[in-house]
């Protein structure tokens, strides 16, 4: 599929879900009213205690910031795609995208392409544009640019491990239990990974790479110590989501080359 031919599905998606705003801008409002719930609460919780393994509100708001923003870029191609797997798989209705003469993957991402994570992606870039001011951060173009580096790898990321999950369908077919699995990981990178134990750091690092979206670069950005790996790891990160996403990719596409159709 071309890029051409996949923007225009996407702009196609634009236009289907535009078609009633008043719907759309509702329920966008309302994603955003409960990610500030979450900020609030967050908030809340380090006016208490003040700090979270020594991080403070504005470096917190950063860290969440990072996970929501990249989690809308990702998700926002692959989360609905991948939850209506199990479905498809079940029902048959997979052998759809299979005879058209485009890669199914792409495909399928553009087709069920979901404009609604903008609101995600309004909140969270404009709580991060306030963390930085709020962060003792030397913005040179070095780090503006292992910035917007680190946002197009925590995307891949996300997308890649929703990916993984969508894969699981064409083995097992039941996936859908997976992705309440995936909210709660995903919950834990909303703090700093050092305030939990050695073996969920290595899970978050090692085995899914939840800690590259937002804790391994934020500790670059702001000179951070104290992780249980040494601070050069960080610098990977860029490296982590493309490498990532490809070999999810790559398993997605390996578990449609098994896929049979309905009951197969």
């Amino acid at each position: 599929m071309s890029l051409s031919v996949f923007w225009h599905y996407v702009r196609l998606r634009l236009k289907e879900r535009l078609e009633y705003r008043g719907a759309f801008l509702i329920g966008m409002g309302a994603q955003m009213l409960a990610y500030c719930a979450t900020y609030l609460v967050t908030w809340m919780l380090l006016q208490r205690f003040e700090t979270i393994a020594g991080w403070g509100w504005p470096e917190v708001a950063f860290l969440y910031s990072l996970n929501l923003l990249t989690y809308a870029l990702g998700a926002a191609f692959t989360f609905s795609q991948m939850t209506a797997l199990e479905q498809m798989v079940t029902r048959g209705t997979f052998d759809g995208v299979l005879i058209r003469p485009l890669n199914s993957y792409l495909a399928l991402a553009a087709q069920m392409f979901n404009v609604g994570y903008l609101g995600h992606v309004i909140l969270a870039g404009g709580v991060l544009l306030w963390a930085a001011t709020q962060l003792d951060i030397a913005w040179s173009a070095r780090n503006l640019i292992f910035l917007a580096l680190s946002i197009g790898s925590g995307m891949f990321i996300q997308a890649g491990l929703l990916t993984l999950l969508g894969a699981w369908a064409f083995l097992f077919i039941r996936s859908s239990f997976l992705f309440g699995l995936y909210g709660a990981l995903r919950g834990f990178i909303s703090y700093p990974i050092s305030v939990y134990g050695t073996l969920i750091q290595l899970l978050l690092t090692a085995v899914l790479p939840l800690a590259f979206v937002n804790f391994y670069p934020s500790t670059i950005l702001l000179s951070r110590e104290g992780q249980m790996l040494p601070g050069w790891v960080g610098w990977l990160t860029p490296l982590i989501g493309p490498l990532f996403f490809w070999l999810s990719y790559e398993l997605w596409m390996r578990g449609v080359n098994r896929y049979q159709g309905a009951g197969g």
